[in-house]
């Protein structure tokens, strides 16, 4: 049986039709939820989430928009960066992963490792020169030369925008871990 006649047939309150459909994509939402996450059990919560959700909304669907499993990949990932925004300790150790790893010969890492508009997030809350460096280096792949002569900065100014930029990163992974621990609430 199809994908998409599982969802009408789920729609219509058929159990074995929503067995068949878990059996199919519980594996796929898990691997998607802990790719995000890196968090097993947070993982395994997202993928029931994902179904229950999938159930009573399987009308929701519009094959118009892209396959049945695009959709599941979509809300499952959109799920699963809900879940990191809301737990500001499992951003910080994403970002502690992210900044540990990084370096000047590894500047696909950043972007490979977490995922963009979390990055894009963190990125807003630096100076603008330091937005700027880092955006043009990791997104659009530019030398360090190649965005000093964009921005019409003098490249120690670059190369140092790009060097405090992570430095604050790091920085505001270091202030999520300490108001997840409870230290900004009092």
């Amino acid at each position: 049986m199809d994908d998409y006649l599982l969802l009408e047939q789920m729609s219509a309150g058929n159990k074995e039709a929503f067995d068949e459909f878990y059996q199919r994509y519980h594996q796929y939402i898990f691997q998607i939820a802990y790719k995000v996450l890196a968090n097993r059990p947070e993982a395994e919560d997202i993928t029931q989430e994902v179904f229950i959700e999938i159930y009573q909304k399987c009308d929701q669907y519009q094959a118009s928009r892209g396959s049945i499993k695009a959709w599941v990949a979509v809300k499952t990932r959109s799920r699963s960066i809900d879940r990191l925004r809301k737990k500001p300790e499992m951003l910080a150790d994403k970002l502690e992963d992210i900044i540990i790893n990084a370096s000047p010969a590894a500047d696909q890492f950043v972007i490979e490792k977490m995922e963009k508009d979390l990055l894009r997030a963190a990125l807003l809350k630096l100076p603008l020169p330091q937005q700027q460096a880092i955006y043009h280096m990791y997104y659009d792949q530019f030398t360090q030369k190649e965005i000093a002569l964009k921005t019409n900065r003098p490249l120690g100014s670059v190369k140092s925008s790009i060097r405090y930029g992570l430095q604050n990163l790091k920085k505001q992974k270091s202030l999520l871990r300490w108001i997840g621990s409870g230290g900004g609430d009092k």
